[in-house]
C-alpha cells in the first residue's frame, strides 16, 4: 500500500523525479500520510485494497509499471494467510493486465533469501510467504517483465516499539547477538532502487536480488552510534532484546532472530555498491541513517517520535 514504509520511499523517489505519474493505493485516502503524499508532484492517491481484485483492476487501469509490497501485519499480530491474500490478488491481477500488452514492468519486494540455501533452520513465516509469492510469481510466466527487490532488516527497526527500548546515548537495541554479522538496509533505499528499477528497466526487468547497505555486528553498529556522538564518555552499548521477550510479543520475530543468527541474509554488498555506482544512486550508510535520526537532530535522547514531522521527514528524504 501506498503509506506503508516502503511505499512512501518509493513515491517520494518517483515524484522527486518526475517522470512518471504515480497513482497510489490507500484504504483510507484521507488519512494523514494519505494526504501528504497527494501533496507531493505529480501523486494521485486513490482508495482500494490489495484485498480486493476489483479495485487493483481500477487501480492499474492504464499504467507502466506496478510496485507490490504485501504485509502479514495486523493490529493483533502477523497472519500470513492475510498476507498470501494480498500477494495472490496482486499476483493474478498483474497477470491479466500483463496478458493486455499494457503493463511493461512489475516490481515485488519480498525478502532477503539466506546464506544457505539448503539450511534446515526454521524461515520465519513471512519470510516463506513472500518466497512463495515470488514462485507463484514464476509460475504466472511474468518474469521477463518482473523486478524482484528481496530487501534485509531496516535500520528502522532499532527504534522498537517497546517501552524504553529505543535508540539512545546509551543503547543501541537489536534482536541478535552481539557478535552476529546482520545485514540492514535503509526503508528508504528499498524506494530509490524500486524507482531505479523503474528507470532503467532494460537493466532490471527479468532480475532479483538481495538488498543491504551494511553487514556489521551489533557491538560493530553500537560503535558506529559511538563514534557520532559528541560527548564520548559514556559508551554507547548494544542491547539485545531477549528471545524471551520476543517470543512472548511476536513469536516470528523470535524465530526470524534465530535464523538470522544461524543462517543470515545473502546481500552481495560489494555487488550492489557497484550496481548503485553505474545507476548513478547514492545508499544509505548507518552512520548517516543514524546522523538523520530524532536523538542527533534535537541533541537529546529518548525523544518520541511524532506521528505528524514522522510523515514530513519521510517525504524530505529523511527517514525519521
Amino acid at each position: 500500500m501506498a503509506t506503508s514504509r516502503q511505499g512512501v520511499a518509493l513515491i517520494r523517489h518517483l515524484s522527486n523525479k518526475g517522470i512518471f505519474k504515480v497513482r497510489a493505493i490507500s484504504r483510507d485516502p484521507l488519512n494523514q500520510t494519505s494526504q501528504a503524499l497527494a501533496s507531493l508532484p505529480n501523486v494521485e492517491v486513490i482508495k482500494g485494497d490489495l484485498l480486493s481484485e476489483k479495485d487493483l483492476f481500477k487501480a492499474f487501469e492504464g499504467v507502466y509499471g506496478i510496485f507490490g509490497n504485501t504485509t502479514p501485519t495486523k493490529p493483533w499480530g502477523m497472519d500470513k494467510s492475510y498476507e498470501l491474500k494480498q500477494g495472490l490478488n496482486l499476483i493474478n491481477v498483474v497477470k491479466e493486465i500483463s496478458n493486455s500488452g499494457e503493463l511493461k514492468h512489475f516490481v515485488f519486494s519480498s525478502i532477503c533469501k539466506g546464506k544457505n540455501s539448503t539450511s534446515k533452520v526454521e524461515a520465519p513465516g513471512h519470510f516463506l510467504t513472500k518466497w512463495e509469492l515470488e514462485k507463484y510469481i514464476y509460475s504466472s510466466n511474468l518474469s521477463e517483465i518482473t523486478t524482484i527487490l528481496r530487501p534485509a532488516s531496516y535500520f528502522e527497526n532499532f527504534n522498537s516499539k517497546l517501552p524504553g527500548i529505543k535508540i539512545s546515548e546509551n543503547f543501541l537495541p537489536g534482536i541478535v547477538s552481539p557478535n552476529t554479522k546482520w545485514q540492514t538496509i535503509a526503508v528508504d533505499d528499498i524506494g530509490l532502487w524500486a524507482s531505479t528499477a523503474f528507470h532503467n528497466s532494460r537493466k532490471f526487468k527479468g532480475l532479483s536480488f538481495n538488498l543491504a547497505s551494511e553487514e556489521l555486528t551489533g557491538n560493530e553498529m553500537a560503535r558506529t552510534l559511538q563514534s557520532l556522538k559528541s560527548d564520548k564518555r559514556k559508551r554507547v552499548k548494544y542491547l539485545m532484546i531477549p528471545r524471551n521477550i520476543l517470543n512472548l510479543l511476536e513469536h516470528d520475530i523470535a524465530i526470524m532472530a534465530n535464523w538470522i543468527e544461524k543462517n543470515g541474509y545473502a546481500a552481495n554488498i560489494s555487488y550492489l555498491k557497484e550496481l548503485a555506482k553505474d545507476c548513478d544512486i547514492r545508499t544509505t550508510s548507518l552512520s548517516n541513517w543514524l546522523l538523520k535520526q530524532v536523538y542527533f537532530s534535537n541533541k537529546q535522547s529518548n525523544l518520541p517520535f511524532d506521528k505528524t514531522k514522522n510523515v514530513l521527514n519521510i517525504l524530505n528524504g529523511k527517514t525519521a
